[in-house]
């Protein structure tokens, strides 16, 4: 519990566990990067069309041409409101499957695209165009399989080149790293050692003799569905590792009974000063992460939410990166430019040795002429 190996040298700890601060750095430079090839691509976009019009000077034609609109972008917040859209989607699209997508799986496409959108911006690749191919790979990364037909099949408006274009880019975002860690499991297991741990009698008032053992489990079924809303709709696997989060979990649903329990496994610890201050860092990231957890509200819920989604939804589809509309169409123009270079590099290829082979049969030789000797 207090120090954890084989988690520390997993790619989710190594590549994806951040501070609070770093983690707004690098989602405002992600925004800043996106926010200037944006207006460079409308800048492109506008540039094209006046050039179609006859023109390359938006001043000409009696000072009837376009002038330059200057697109507003959208903020670090407005993106990230965005982003936790396409995570709600998601889980709709698992729910809506037959068979039903395992709450696991979809929690794990779901850090997927929040990994990817670390340094991808929605204003370059829109989350719908990214939510399907997402939630088939981690079907894949997971184990539970299911064909692409099928899997388009129980999907409206979607096709097997949807979800197959944006995977390499995907996987890119992604470091390479399908790996995650979720709480589930902790919790599952710490669920069994608090009822072992109340038969004993050492959770205090908490035992099997007085009845009041079942609470363990009410606390343990309201935790689970905190990890599967508020623990995948906000930056706690980012910011804590998966026994911080189902701890924080418990700790909402019951805080008494996490308390007796830390207490419990932390009297383990030395009782020096330095023991004071590991358990006490414990105890603190744990109810920080609790108070992360509890501070969750989904916007299906609050209806001034709702209406922010709408306006910011409006603002994605004005400052949406015109050269990156249709990920399938820049997927098909760059597989066909490479099946062109490879053309080109085969005929350069064969064209080489059959020169080569003419200046053999020039000498008479297949094997080519004699070597020269050559003296010392």
């Amino acid at each position: 519990m207090i120090e954890d190996d084989g988690y520390r040298s997993s790619s989710q700890y190594r590549l994806w566990s951040y501070t609070k601060n770093r983690l707004a750095q690098i989602r405002q430079n992600t925004n800043d990067i996106a926010s200037e090839r944006v207006k460079a691509a409308f800048r492109r976009a506008q540039a094209a069309k006046s050039s179609q019009n006859g023109s390359n000077d938006p001043l000409e034609n009696d000072g009837q041409g376009e002038t330059p609109v200057e697109i507003q972008t959208l903020t670090v917040d407005e993106e990230l409101k965005i982003v936790e859209w396409g995570c709600s989607k998601m889980q709709d699209m698992g729910e809506a499957m037959n068979p039903r997508i395992p709450s696991h799986v979809v929690a794990t496409a779901i850090q997927y695209l929040r990994r990817f959108y670390l340094t991808n911006s929605p204003m370059t690749y829109h989350p719908k165009q990214i939510i399907a191919c997402a939630l088939y790979l981690a079907t894949k990364a997971d184990h539970f399989y299911i064909s692409l037909s099928k899997f388009v099949a129980e999907l409206e408006d979607l096709t097997e080149d949807n979800v197959k274009a944006p995977e390499f880019l995907l996987l890119q975002g992604l470091r390479f790293t399908l790996d995650v860690r979720h709480p589930m499991k902790g919790l599952a297991g710490g669920h069994i050692e608090m009822n072992v741990m109340a038969e004993e009698g050492l959770l205090g008032n908490i035992s099997t003799s007085t009845g009041s053992a079942k609470r363990i489990g009410q606390a343990a079924d309201r935790a689970k569905k905190l990890l599967a809303t508020a623990a995948q709709l906000t930056d706690a696997y980012f910011l804590y590792t998966p026994s911080q989060i189902w701890l924080a979990a418990m700790m909402v649903a019951d805080k008494e009974l996490v308390e007796i329990y830390l207490e419990q496994k932390l009297s383990q610890l030395q009782a020096n000063d330095h023991g004071t201050v590991i358990k006490e860092k414990i105890v603190s990231t744990i109810v920080a992460c609790a108070a992360l957890l509890e501070a969750y509200r989904s916007p299906n819920d609050d209806a001034s939410q709702r209406k922010e989604m709408r306006r910011i939804g409006k603002k994605l589809t004005v400052c949406q990166d015109p050269e990156k509309l249709d990920i399938v169409a820049v997927a098909r123009a760059k597989a066909a430019e490479k099946r062109e270079g490879e053309g080109s590099d085969t005929e350069k290829a064969l064209k080489k040795r059959k020169l080569e082979r003419e200046r053999r049969e020039k000498d008479g030789d297949v094997f080519g002429p004699e070597l020269k000797d050559i003296q010392s």
